[in-house]
């Protein structure tokens, strides 16, 4: 309920249209209140009386009243649309750009498809309680109230039974409102557990499909789609008892109104139009409570929903930004002092549903276990370093810590002797260069893309980078050259292009440090000679850490660094390293002896 009442905030900038609905609302009940007093009139006065004229009055002021009441409610339709859709497109910017925000272990615990559902579901379901809801809530306190009013003033006695069913129906809106909640918010958790099913198939289908297990994950889909299903009945069969209690007690009410009504005609002490004004009265009263059980479960469901979308807009970023960074711009010396990581869980999950990319280091380890252990080694401002060594032995999960995607459990990282925690957190990203093992493309033109962090940048500069990163041959073998649309994760590019791309995006920035996550992998060797003859003109007043399981890759690096299970275990040059460790001599004899 707090949290719902904390979603009214998003309200605030929209108070005429808040008047607009409230003022649209009232009138049409306004309206309903007036037709049954006006009808024992026509009775009353009219047709016991044998009176036309009263007969006709009466008929023009409900007609009237008719008229105005369907005009009022045809504009609180437009006033209730425009506010439901304020309402949430305020709201899903402001979640997205609080996603935007979340550092990756916030992102980690929550997977992509929880968040995709907190986006869309939750705030959908939030926006039709704004505007189906409220306004349908306040409608019927309005009818309750109004036609409880008009029972007392038209007879005391008779409006008891009123009071009576009231009591009851209330009883029952009471006990499906703290049933329906807690049941709506775990129908929520099943929904966001579907779509990570959906979104990890959509995005590793091509997996899927290599090792034959389309019905393995359709049967995954079908357990999850049963589950939703069967938390959806239950809320289905909470509702299904609620509505025929109500029903009945309305029809108790209409039965004791017959009886001790008709009881009061007959002696006298009550004329038949107050009978049909009573009745009247009644049903206007009564009836919008059958529709009140709907509208709980509605309140049940946004209630959950609301606290769903306010869990992520309290969260607070596990990694944050500096009270007060350095204001100068940093060159590239990296120092990494007695340095331990281990990921709070385990095994995040990478962006597109795989153990690639920025998550990968971290697959399939336990939580808290060590990636890296006491690294302890410093890199001088321009440096070319390679880093080598299997899979697991904590590559990435170094890289990833520079930019602080994730921070140390213990040491400290140095950039220009200062620690990355103190520097401001755009001004380092800025700074460095990033291609993943597997990049990620947007569904936008190849300028854009490769533009991505500096969308200003002039055409030549772009085209530049392009160069740089051997990507500008297959971009003008296409007829619409730069200005070619990519498709949903890179789908119209081969491996090498999407790779090239992703290279010449980092080149574009201009950045002090360059990290390259084994970004060669994906081409070919003659492709990764060009692309490493242009890796020696950019890395030129760079820093440049070189991720590589191709010896290839880093041969002409400055130096080597060798990792196994978190911990560097040789460091040199090529030249170096063939004498000196086991290790890279066995793997350069694999590979190339």
């Amino acid at each position: 309920m707090r949290s719902l009442v904390r979603t009214g905030r998003f309200l605030s900038p929209y108070k005429w249209l808040i008047a607009g609905t409230i003022v649209t609302t009232i009138l049409p009940v306004m309206m309903e209140l007036t037709v049954p007093r006006f009808m024992r009139v026509v009775i009353d006065d009219g047709i016991l009386q044998s009176d036309f004229q009263a007969v006709w009055e009466g008929a023009l002021v409900m007609f009237l009243a008719a008229v105005v009441g369907a005009v009022a409610t045809f504009g609180q339709g437009v006033f209730r649309a425009r506010l439901s859709q304020a309402l949430a497109f305020d709201i899903r910017n402001e979640l997205f750009a609080k996603v935007m925000q979340l550092s990756h272990p916030d992102v980690d615990q929550l997977k992509t498809g929880q968040l995709i559902t907190r986006l869309t579901s939750d705030v959908d379901v939030v926006r039709m309680f704004s505007s189906v809801g409220i306004s349908l809530a306040l409608r019927a306190a309005l009818m309750v109230v109004g036609s409880m009013i008009m029972l007392v003033l038209s007879d005391v006695r008779l409006s008891l039974i009123a009071w009576v069913m009231l009591l009851l129906t209330g009883v029952v809106l009471r006990w499906v409102f703290v049933k329906a909640t807690p049941l709506y918010a775990i129908v929520q958790a099943r929904l966001a557990a579907l779509n990570v099913v959906v979104q990890e198939n959509l995005s590793g289908m091509s997996e899927v499909r290599a090792f034959v297990q389309e019905q393995a994950q359709i049967a995954r889909f079908s357990d999850a789609n049963e589950s939703l299903v069967d938390q959806n009945i239950k809320v289905g069969r909470l509702i299904a008892v609620s509505m025929p209690l109500i029903a009945l007690f309305t029809n108790l009410g209409l039965v004791g109104l017959a009886w001790f009504g008709g009881s009061a005609v007959i002696a006298e002490d009550v004329s038949l139009g107050q009978l049909v004004e009573f009745n009247s009265y009644l049903m206007v009263g009564l009836t919008p409570l059958l529709l009140l059980s709907g509208m709980l479960a509605m309140f049940s469901r946004a209630t959950a929903s609301s606290v769903r979308i306010w869990e992520i807009l309290d969260t607070e970023p596990v990694v944050k930004p500096p009270a007060l960074p350095p204001t100068r711009d940093l060159t590239g010396r990296l120092e990494f002092r007695n340095v331990d990581f281990a990921y709070t869980r385990s095994g995040p999950a990478a962006p597109n549903g795989t153990a690639n990319g920025v998550y990968a280091s971290g697959h399939g380890r336990r939580a808290g276990e060590k990636v890296l252990s006491g690294l302890d080694f410093t890199i001088e401002a321009g440096q070319t370093i390679g880093l080598i060594g299997a899979t697991g032995s904590g590559k990435s999960t170094l890289m990833y810590l520079i930019p602080r995607f994730y921070d140390v459990q213990a040491g400290s990282i140095l950039i220009d002797g200062i620690d990355v925690r103190d520097w401001d957190l755009k001004s380092l990203r800025r700074a460095v260069g990033l291609v993943a093992q597997h990049p990620a493309l947007f569904n936008r033109s190849i300028r854009d893309n490769i533009a991505f962090g500096n969308p200003d940048l002039p055409a030549e500069d772009v085209l530049q980078a392009a160069r740089m990163a051997q990507a500008d041959a297959f971009i003008e073998a296409r007829d619409d050259g730069m200005a070619h649309v990519v498709e949903e994760a890179g789908a119209n590019l081969s491996g090498g292009q999407k790779q090239r791309l992703a290279i010449a995006r980092a080149l574009a920035v201009d950045p002090r440090i360059l990290l390259l996550d084994d970004a060669t992998s994906s081409v070919d060797l003659e492709t990764e000679a060009e692309i490493q003859e242009a890796f020696r003109d950019a890395a030129r007043g760079r820093t440049t850490i070189i991720v590589a399981h191709r010896v290839t890759s880093i041969i002409d690096a400055d130096r080597i660094l060798i990792l196994d299970e978190g911990r560097v275990v040789a460091d040199g040059a090529h030249a170096e390293l063939l004498i000196a460790s086991p290790i890279y001599r066995e793997l350069y004899d694999s590979q190339l002896g």
